[in-house]
């Protein structure tokens, strides 16, 4: 039972970054595109993002002990960064908002543009400060860039490979020039995981906490193998998927789907280790 209190962490921080990664490569698969099916598939993403948040939001008030207490964290925003977390999620619900607003309106392209790169950079900045948060002492394997760095790669893995689903189930097809953005930001996932991951294994055996039997330190490496490896072969499909669609083979759900569907596996699976290494390594 231990293991199911950490869920509502895992799926509180996973749908935020995805929130933020379908919205920054949203805008770089929009481009100046001038395809009217394709903006308007933006748009529909923009307002899957803020359900995606407001899911998001609602799951991470199963973790507070008194939820309506939340609003009060805000008082001592100068000194905690769980306070600030909860500003820039204020923030970033705000700025989803007026994107999708903005959207809604006839020729407000450029102003829909602008407000994808509000929206983005307020979700890095929510990252920023979600990776603070768990800057403890009593985990050496959080107290780095580590965490930023992973939060990252998620929304970039879970962003670049959930617009590759979207683009793929397209009736019209998935313009060229678009295949390239979902690719490229699936890619810098994997780059920023590969930082990532060594950064989360303390290197002193000190640090381990024998008390604690949750997860042995042995199965922690392996389970961030296994982590790399699930998404790593899902952005390989995603890969030979965008490799299809270049050469005007098709860019088919049948390669889109499982590399989505291998990248949440490896993306949920690598944040319940990263939540039950903390009772294990901690001192």
């Amino acid at each position: 039972m231990e293991y199911l209190q950490e869920f509502p962490l895992v799926f509180f921080t996973l749908l935020v970054q995805m929130a933020v990664g379908m919205v920054l490569v949203g805008k770089c698969v929009l481009g100046n595109e001038a395809d009217r099916a394709l903006r308007e598939g933006v748009r529909r993403q923009n307002v899957a993002a803020l359900l995606l948040f407001a899911v998001a939001v609602i799951i991470s008030f199963v973790h507070l002990g008194t939820p309506l207490h939340a609003p009060f964290t805000l008082l001592h925003v100068t000194q905690s960064w769980l306070s600030r977390e909860i500003l820039m999620i204020g923030l970033m619900g705000l700025a989803l908002l007026w994107l999708v607003v903005v959207g809604r309106k006839n020729h407000a392209l450029e102003g829909e543009k602008k407000a994808m790169i509000v929206a983005g950079l307020c979700g890095i900045a929510l990252l920023f400060v979600m990776s603070c948060v768990y800057n403890q002492a009593t985990m050496p394997g959080w107290r780095n860039w580590g965490v930023f760095t992973a939060f990252l790669a998620s929304m970039c893995l879970l962003g670049g490979s959930w617009h590759g689903v979207v683009l793929s189930l397209r009736k019209e097809g998935a313009p060229v020039r678009a295949l390239g953005p979902c690719l490229v930001w699936a890619i810098l996932g994997l780059v920023l995981m590969a930082v990532s991951l060594p950064l989360a294994i303390p290197a002193r055996a000190a640090f381990v906490n024998p008390v604690s039997r949750l997860l042995p330190p042995a199965c922690i490496a392996w389970s961030h193998g296994l982590h790399a490896l699930a998404s790593g072969l899902g952005v390989v499909l995603l890969a030979l998927a965008a490799a299809r669609g270049m050469q005007g083979k098709g860019f088919r759900p049948a390669l889109t789907v499982p590399a989505f569907l291998l990248i949440v596996l490896g993306e949920g699976f690598g944040r319940l280790v990263f939540y039950l290494s903390y009772s294990r390594l901690g001192m």
